[in-house]
């Protein structure tokens, strides 16, 4: 008898779980996170403003690089708009994994991007890399953007110390100038 009550309770488990897992994995909140990224990667791919902004929660904060955090719908909007404003930009970017959490009212979407525009020279220029999105489900069952950012695989640039420096022949990176002064203050302080 008590062989038979395990049993039933591993098939009652069985059943019941799988739906459980599905509702966080593959159900239809992720599907519905899913669309809320692809539709607002067309938002940049027509550079309308609006749109773009508008898939963004009103604290929402797009983490990008090189420039301080944007958060909230006006700085977003100055950001984006600065973004657009670029010549020839073009962002395009795909998903390729996204997840809910448990309680149901986060989720995420990560994947890559192309970045390509004209640089101030008109010199055309290309980045790809990584992204990560945190979006909050509204009160009307809809996602919102709460966190963006994204960040390059390509290499950092090697800069030349002469144009940091005076006439010195050596190059070195950013990161090893920077250590380099942090590295002569002390020595000076001491």
């Amino acid at each position: 008898m008590r062989l038979a009550h395990l049993i039933i309770a591993a098939l009652v488990f069985l059943l019941v779980c799988p739906g459980e897992v599905l509702a966080q994995t593959g159900g239809k909140p992720t599907d519905s996170i899913w669309a809320a990224d692809t539709a607002w990667s067309k938002t940049y791919e027509a550079k309308d403003l609006d749109k773009a902004v508008a898939f963004c929660d009103e604290q929402g904060s797009l983490l990008w690089p090189n420039v301080p955090v944007a958060t909230g719908k006006n700085a977003i909007t100055q950001l984006t708009a600065s973004a657009f404003a670029i010549p020839d930009f073009k962002l395009v970017w795909q998903p390729d994994k996204v997840g809910i959490a448990r309680s149901g009212d986060l989720g995420y979407t990560s994947g890559t991007y192309i970045w390509s525009f004209k640089d101030a020279s008109g010199k055309p220029v290309s980045d790809k890399g990584k992204y990560l999105t945190v979006w909050k489900k509204q009160a009307d069952g809809s996602w919102k953007v709460l966190f963006d950012m994204f960040n390059t695989d390509l290499p950092t640039p090697q800069v030349p110390l002469s144009r940091v420096i005076g006439n010195l022949k050596s190059t070195c990176t950013i990161t090893a100038f920077i250590r380099t002064l942090e590295f002569l203050t002390v020595s000076l302080n001491q």
